[in-house]
């Protein structure tokens, strides 16, 4: 229990009395530990001992004070889980050992203003007792002791005084009226009243707006946000602006998702505190209704969550651009100045998952397919195939001044075969007649930020032997080439 009594010692001022809730192997050592390293002046001992084997432990510890070898509380005593009542004042409900995780459930009614302890990787998660508690505490923390040799995972919250939305979820919605119903129907399914819906209104001539105001007439959690029209990005961004959770995400509301979707992202982000959650996605094919799932970066060490900026960094090269499948810290977007660039018309989740990726600390993925992303729509920007793909050229100078720009070496190479990978996608898709000029903006684009030989080699380490030879035809003009490769 050593790191949940070193967090305790930092609330010493806040925390004067507790509760301790104990299993049958909870031993008097470990009990001597805990006082010996906080300031408590009260602390009742409950839990599965039996009513001898409590007794018999203070009387060692009494008997160790005694002796000077042990800090005690003013008022230490043990009690039956039955005859346990509420402190007066505020108290912390701390811990330890549980044979189960849900025994701690039992003392919901105490009504604790913090909670402290441990919990086992197997039964009710440490989001589940955070759920259970959080009406009812000013702080909670709890260790997730996992099985193997994995490292303990924090769930650390504290209430935000006048603000108990904890995940904000943003839709920018323009002529998505005919979507609407589905995708409002899976994403308020789960019924948290922590979360809330803004949907955002881009100037649609639709009736999308009223759609929405239909479903928020039943759901409170649902707002309706209207501006004029601006594109995506400006849209998603006057959602941003105004969510009011720690965490957000994204959905285009001409997809849908899994109704489980965003309670699993949330659970996962919040057990170990990271920057970012993700999950997998699947393919909709509107014209037959079979999904395909997407291959994707689910796999360790990003299922059992990275705690490092050089494990988090290769995203930036081998995520697919795919914002709605996760949820992001709104403090970590404060933070670095993360904003969506409303000067794009198209494309603009691509800086928002390079900047995401290059300023986490920490990213945890849920290895399961959970949102449908609608295919064969008219009007969709896979399908643009012109002059549109140009806007790539305007997002990646946006990136050679946010990301390029902090001289980090590593982010430079991820950024460069982020840059390859894209370039290679537009170049597949855009018509003849666009090629010679999207080629020669890329070469330029490229030159920016990579030498030629370094990325010849990493592209040949990291980026596989077709990615190479479409960027080694690109830097030499070689359009043959380039078509050859980029069209098989």
């Amino acid at each position: 229990m050593r790191e949940t009594e070193l967090f305790l010692n930092t609330l010493n001022n806040r925390i004067r009395q507790a509760v301790l809730w104990v299993g049958e192997s909870y031993t008097a050592k470990k009990l001597s530990e805990l006082l010996n390293r906080t300031n408590l002046e009260s602390l009742v001992i409950t839990g599965s001992l039996t009513r001898n084997a409590g007794e018999k432990m203070l009387s060692e510890l009494l008997h160790r004070a005694r002796t000077g070898r042990q800090r005690v509380p003013d008022s230490l005593s043990y009690c039956l889980p039955e005859d346990l009542r509420r402190p007066q004042g505020e108290f912390a409900l701390l811990f330890a050992d549980l044979e189960c995780n849900s025994d701690i459930l039992a003392l919901r009614e105490l009504e604790p203003e913090y909670l402290i302890g441990e919990v086992k990787s197997v039964g009710i998660s440490a989001f589940g007792l955070w759920e259970s508690f959080r009406s009812c505490c000013r702080h909670i923390y709890l260790l997730t002791l996992p099985e193997g040799d994995s490292n303990p995972k924090a769930l650390d919250w504290e209430r935000e005084e006048g603000n108990d939305v904890e995940l904000s979820v943003i839709l920018p919605m323009y002529n998505v009226a005919k979507y609407l119903d589905q995708c409002i129907g899976t994403v308020c399914a789960w019924k948290a009243d922590y979360v809330e819906f803004l949907f955002v209104d881009d100037g649609s001539p639709d009736n999308s707006g009223d759609i929405v105001r239909s479903f928020a007439e039943k759901d409170t959690r649902i707002k309706l946000l209207e501006k004029p029209n601006g594109g995506c990005a400006s849209a998603r961004q006057w959602g941003l602006d105004r969510a009011k959770g720690r965490y957000v995400g994204f959905v285009d509301p001409d997809d849908f998702i899994d109704e489980s979707m965003f309670r699993k992202l949330l659970s996962a982000a919040m057990c170990g505190s990271y920057d970012i959650s993700y999950c997998g996605y699947k393919e909709y094919y509107e014209n037959n209704g079979q999904t395909m799932d997407a291959p994707d970066t689910l796999g360790w060490p990003y299922s059992s969550g990275v705690t490092e900026a050089r494990q988090v960094q290769p995203l930036i090269t081998y995520a697919r651009v795919a914002i709605w499948r996760g949820i992001y810290k709104k403090a970590m977007l404060e933070k670095n100045g993360i904003h969506f660039y409303t000067d794009l018309r198209r494309f603009d989740d691509l800086p928002f998952k390079v900047e995401t990726f290059a300023a986490a600390q920490s990213v945890i993925a849920v290895e399961e397919y959970l949102y449908y992303y609608r295919l064969a729509r008219p009007g969709q920007d896979v399908a643009a195939d012109d002059e549109r793909l140009y806007v790539h050229f305007p997002i990646f100078e946006h990136l050679n001044e946010s990301v390029a720009a902090r001289k980090d070496q590593r982010l430079i190479d991820y950024l460069q075969l982020c840059k390859i990978q894209t370039h290679r996608y537009a170049m597949g898709k855009i018509r003849p007649e666009f090629l010679r000029e999207y080629v020669r903006r890329a070469r330029k684009d490229l030159n920016s930020t990579g030498k030629f030989f370094r990325t010849l080699s990493l592209a040949r380490k990291m980026i596989g032997k077709k990615s190479t030879a479409i960027y080694f035809a690109t830097m030499t003009g070689n359009l043959p080439l380039l078509i050859k490769l980029c069209k098989n």
